[in-house]
């Protein structure tokens, strides 16, 4: 499974195995490689409120991603801030 997950026009495509992981999981590891994308440092501080599926409804971050997701599907979030700050501080 794979899903394409929404940076506005920055999209990044997060492979998921069977989709046996949680929302919170799929938002760091798509936080992960969007940073990369954009070539950002790895201390770079990104805050996401919230992880919306193309249909429009909100993700809850504890839910397994095969129970409200299909492979494929594009989900998009809402950044709260960015920020250069030290090492490993993302908020899902």
């Amino acid at each position: 499974m794979k899903v394409t997950v929404c940076f506005g026009r920055t999209r990044v495509v997060v492979p998921c195995g069977n989709g046996n992981i949680k929302v919170h999981s799929l938002i760091e590891q798509a936080a992960m490689r969007y940073k990369k994308a954009i070539a950002k440092d790895p201390g770079y501080w990104l805050q996401v409120h919230r992880l919306e599926h193309g249909d429009g409804g909100i993700l809850d971050l504890d839910d397994t991603l095969c129970d409200v997701a299909d492979d494929k599907d594009r989900v998009s979030h809402a950044v709260v801030s960015g920020l250069d700050t030290p090492q490993g501080a993302i908020s899902g």
